[in-house]
């Protein structure tokens, strides 16, 4: 039998305040409210499908994200982190294609000659190859400041589900662009 929910587990800086008594319960609190709970959330998850001609190092690591996405239900900062998590999958996606298309050549610059690694210069690659599509080129060099920001964070970020989920299915929909 587990142990009573106390007032102090309940809240703590916007979401639950994870205790053995609350640790399987959802996340729900009125600053985030959601109509994605329960199944309905989970399905808004698992709807978004990649292709088969996106690599499975990609896949591998796109699976994580949306799978922690999907326990963020019982703690929302884990989707929160879950949705960051889908901009640094969208870099790796970057320099796989780059590396496949052979796109990771030395770039020379006034004194020396470096390799191609910062995301901006994989999507600037990737644009100069024609291999990014015209009407997503904006969402990917958008996506470049937008990985930074979440990976770089001055403070916490909470997002909604509505929000997380609608970032997994728009990544979804570029890195099957990106690969097709």
């Amino acid at each position: 039998m587990n142990p009573p929910i106390k007032a102090t587990d309940r809240i703590q800086y916007g979401f639950k305040r994870v205790s053995l008594a609350n640790l399987l319960e959802p996340d729900d609190h009125p600053s985030y409210p959601s109509r994605l709970r329960g199944d309905k959330w989970v399905q808004a998850c698992l709807n978004p499908k990649l292709e088969p001609s996106v690599p499975e190092e990609i896949a591998f690591l796109f699976e994580v994200a949306r799978g922690s996405m999907i326990y963020g239900m019982f703690f929302l900062p884990l989707a929160s982190l879950a949705g960051e998590q889908c901009y640094r999958v969208l870099e790796a996606a970057a320099r796989q294609r780059c590396e496949q298309l052979g796109l990771l050549k030395q770039k020379r610059g006034k004194t020396k000659v470096t390799p191609i690694t910062h995301f901006v210069e994989l999507v600037t690659a990737l644009e100069k190859a024609g291999r990014i599509p015209k009407g997503d080129l904006d969402a990917w060099k958008c996506m470049v400041f937008s990985r930074n920001r979440v990976s770089h964070p001055a403070s916490q970020t909470i997002s909604s589900r509505q929000n997380v989920a609608s970032v997994l299915a728009y990544h979804v929909e570029l890195l099957n662009r990106l690969f097709n």
